[in-house]
């Protein structure tokens, strides 16, 4: 049988402990060759390799395998890039190739949404008396609020070097901060409190991420959800908004007093919006001694609401009737939007800013025909 042949993600496998010598954490560039070794031999001397790296491995590597690294690009196909992952995911759709890799690539799903239906295409590595053996890697489907957690999480240790699983970074992302120097452009700007994160800086204090001076913790923070709107012919996103915890607001089309504007001209809303009850729904977030409870009410729209929900049925929520609204759960209104819960667990003070979408979009209800139940696009 022919293979396409295989993209390798080196600084996965060079630094992982499940290859020889095992146990022992470092990079290694003798890993590459064992799992090359293994691919040959399970998939035939002729299947191409093609090899993707960061380019901090070329630092993290020993003189000795920095040198053999060197020889290795006059050989083979060897991609260097900042990221190595989005680079390596790339090729392999492209060329239809094999991923070996033992990354699940949670923080790309968007970007790749065929790595979930293809987990045969994806190898990770076992070793078994000191030979290495490639089998599937065990990609499975994530759900949105996972990937999304995954994102945010991505997205804080990169600017704030924050680990929102450590203990001690995630009480600095509970908490309000004030930036201690009055010449600070930052504490000028906001003298109560900084609107963003500290900064964690090489001795692991949180600093302003201005002047990288000291900061005074306030008080704890509230916790807003995050909710994402949808076509629902295509499910191509076009917009997010916060709620705050104990703050209430609708979703419809056209002037709200507070609310959002699903057929707002700021945003690509599908041509089918006029569906949506200009007062369609309102979301609250409500205060508990656990996680905020999301409640849903149906404002008597004029096409409805449809609640999708894990081994459930679809079914239409009745006019006036409130509901929780769960993390997988999914909100269909009038067949032409789709509104679910993201997975963001830490909000900024300028992340809890409602969008601007001005009040166009009005007008008339369009009633639901038969035609518009068509969702083959979904």
């Amino acid at each position: 049988m022919k293979v396409a042949g295989a993209v390798v993600d080196v600084s996965n496998v060079c630094w992982s402990d499940a290859l020889p010598p095992t146990g022992r954490h470092f990079p290694l560039l003798e890993r590459v060759f064992l799992v090359r070794d293994a691919w040959h031999r399970q998939y035939g001397q002729r299947a191409p390799l093609t090899l993707v790296a960061d380019n901090s491995l070329r630092r993290q590597l020993s003189a000795e395998d920095q040198e053999r690294l060197r020889r290795l690009e006059q050989e083979v196909e060897l991609h260097f890039a900042k990221t190595a992952d989005p680079t390596l995911l790339s090729l392999a759709e492209r060329r239809g190739l094999h991923v070996i890799s033992r990354d699940q690539f949670t923080d790309l799903r968007r970007d790749f949404p065929w790595i979930a239906s293809a987990p045969a295409r994806f190898l990770g590595w076992r070793t078994e008396a000191g030979t290495v053996r490639l089998e599937p890697s065990g990609i499975r489907p994530v759900s949105a609020q996972v990937v999304s957690r995954a994102l945010e999480g991505k997205d804080l240790k990169f600017h704030q070097r924050l680990d929102h699983r450590n203990p001690v970074h995630k009480r600095i992302l509970g908490h309000h901060w004030r930036c201690e120097d009055a010449g600070c452009l930052k504490a000028l700007i906001w003298p109560d409190r900084l609107h963003d994160w500290p900064l964690l800086d090489a001795r692991g204090v949180a600093v302003c991420t201005g002047c990288k001076g000291a900061v005074r913790r306030l008080g704890p923070r509230t916790r807003p959800r995050s909710f994402v709107v949808a076509d629902a012919r295509t499910g191509d996103e076009y917009l997010r908004f916060p709620v705050g915890e104990g703050d209430a607001l609708e979703v419809g089309r056209g002037e709200l007093r507070y609310g959002i504007n699903l057929a707002s001209t700021e945003v690509d809303a599908p041509a089918d919006v006029n569906l949506v009850s200009r007062r369609h729904l309102m979301l609250s977030v409500e205060r508990t001694s656990g996680n905020p409870r999301v409640g849903v009410l149906d404002l008597g729209s004029v096409n409805g609401t449809v609640l999708e929900r894990a081994n459930s049925a679809p079914r239409r929520l009745d006019a006036g009737e409130s509901v929780t609204l769960r993390e997988k759960d999914r909100l269909v209104l009038a067949g032409a939007v789709t509104l679910r819960l993201s997975g963001q667990q830490h909000f900024s003070d300028e992340q809890q800013q409602l969008p601007r979408l001005g009040a166009a979009g009005g007008g008339r209800t369009r009633m639901f025909l038969p035609e518009d139940a068509d969702t083959s696009g979904v």
